[in-house]
């Protein structure tokens, strides 16, 4: 018993990538992904297989818009994250594929919808991660209604750390953002503006305008279009 323990343990070492993270080319896949779920360990193990401990329960995807699909994404790279926490010298956990975890009405109509009437059972793991995927991308740039709301942007000052007050506005800020489905493009594309929403949510405003004053000078100029160093010369 103990040798086929060793033999089992040789051959356990699981660490499931996020199926969400974007790639380079996007498109539906005619077969399923290899998923990098299990691979051999170079060399013997030693000691046995010990008793699992609990396993994280992934989500339930049950919705039907676009914010439902990213929120169901970050809600499982949090499931992942917690099932690769367990993977030991002595324990190992299987993560359960996306396409599992899909309430059975809604895999059916979106199955029908989205896949041309096709059976759910012939969809491709592959594929079914692609349906998500689109929701990361953004269809439509509404910038008058992002500016609009980043007007209630504001730093709250009632903790005393400035790293603390800046940790909150960049929260804030990204709570935005994600809102409009415009995150990854903000910061790829639109750093002056970044830039500009927090200068303006700086607190107390007589520490708004000695930053403000200081993006005018010609050495300061560069962290007008660089969101990350502004936030860090700040605090």
């Amino acid at each position: 018993m103990a040798d086929s323990d060793e033999r089992l343990a040789e051959h356990l070492e699981i660490l499931t990538p996020n199926p969400f993270e974007r790639r380079d080319h996007e498109g539906h896949g005619a077969s399923d992904a290899e998923m990098p779920t299990a691979s051999p360990r170079p060399g013997p193990r030693d000691g046995r297989i010990a008793a699992a401990p609990a396993l994280p329960q992934p989500p339930m995807y049950s919705g039907r818009t676009m914010q439902d699909r990213r929120d169901f994404m970050r809600k499982y790279e949090g499931y992942l994250v917690k099932v690769n926490a367990l993977q030991t010298e002595w324990t190992a956990a299987l993560a359960m594929p996306v396409s599992a975890y899909i309430e059975t009405d809604t895999r059916r109509m979106i199955a029908r919808w989205e896949f041309s009437g096709a059976s759910p059972e012939t969809i491709t793991e592959e594929q079914w991660e692609d349906y998500f995927r689109q929701a990361l991308v953004p269809t439509f740039v509404d910038y008058a209604s992002i500016d609009t709301a980043m007007k209630s942007l504001k730093m709250k000052t009632k903790w005393p750390e400035p790293g603390s007050r800046m940790m909150h506005l960049q929260a804030d800020m990204e709570a935005i953002l994600n809102r409009f489905n415009v995150t990854d493009l903000a910061f790829k594309h639109e750093q002056r503006h970044l830039v500009g929403y927090l200068t303006k949510a700086l607190e107390p405003v007589s520490f708004r305008e000695v930053v403000a004053t200081k993006l005018t000078l010609q050495e300061f100029k560069p962290l007008k279009n660089d969101a990350i160093g502004f936030c860090k010369y700040v605090v």
